[in-house]
């Protein structure tokens, strides 16, 4: 997949002053993982310790603070960027002190519950942005104990224009000033097929792109690329690499297994 490296290669170049960026290669494997949740299923498994890894950069970054509220987004979709959200916000809980809420923003297609082996729940996020419910009669607890889903609820048909609003930016800021201790994931549509994930990528901390290996086009990660704002780019999860990333360094020596979950 030269083309894609190509892109990537030309994005890292752009960002060498930056520390904060990095390319973490996520395995394929020929292990199933029911439910999505190797992080918490497998623990001692080569894809648990990516996900360690992933969270290293989060909570520890090399400078400044940490963010706070991260969005995790692809260019297109079927990339894996809800089984990365699911699993780095399962990762960051486990670590000793953090807590994580957990947002499911892809009002179209929501796929959190599903990951957490949790019933479709007809009030979520939509439920708040139209104002029906307030935010501590959505929020939903996990078998982990210091994380906490916001489900994307009902679907809706004017999902751009919720997750647009300002509501929905106050929510961000909420979220993030209340609580302190707690890291904010939010899984959002891919940002090459809707018009709000932009918005969104705007207005949280962080961003993390998940590019999948054979898959995703060159022009659409080039695209992907240019509407997150630099200092925001945390990391690229490239999914699905079957290689050992030589030209990486230090994640060369690293195998890591994908359970083949789409999203």
């Amino acid at each position: 997949m030269s083309r894609i490296y190509e892109a990537l290669e030309k994005a890292r170049r752009d960002r060498h002053t930056d520390e904060r960026f990095d390319l973490v290669p996520v395995m394929d494997s020929a292990k199933p993982w029911p439910g999505g949740l190797v992080a918490l299923d497998d623990p001692d498994s080569h894809i648990a310790e990516c996900f360690r890894f992933l969270r290293s950069k989060v909570i520890r970054p090399a400078t400044g603070e940490p963010p706070r509220t991260i969005l995790v987004t692809s260019a297109l979709g079927e990339e894996g960027k809800t089984f990365v959200a699911c699993n780095l916000a399962a990762s960051i809980s486990q670590s000793l002190e953090e807590h994580v809420l957990l947002i499911d923003a892809d009002l179209r297609s929501p796929r959190v519950h599903e990951v957490f082996g949790l019933h479709a729940y007809r009030e979520g996020l939509s439920t708040f942005l139209t104002g029906q419910l307030t935010l501590p009669e959505l929020l939903r607890k996990t078998e982990i104990n210091k994380l906490t889903i916001l489900p994307a609820g009902n679907s809706t048909d004017i999902p751009s224009e919720l997750l647009s609003s300002t509501r929905m930016k106050d929510l961000i800021r909420e979220v993030r000033e209340r609580y302190k201790d707690r890291f904010v994931i939010i899984d959002s549509p891919p940002l090459e097929l809707t018009a709000e994930t932009s918005v969104l990528a705007n207005q949280v901390d962080a961003v993390i792109l998940v590019v999948r290996h054979g898959k995703t086009p060159r022009d659409a990660v080039k695209a992907a690329l240019g509407k997150i704002q630099r200092e925001k780019l945390l990391g690229v999860v490239y999914n699905g690499y079957d290689e050992p990333l030589k030209r990486y360094g230090a994640y060369a020596r690293y195998k890591y297994g994908y359970g083949g979950h789409k999203k």
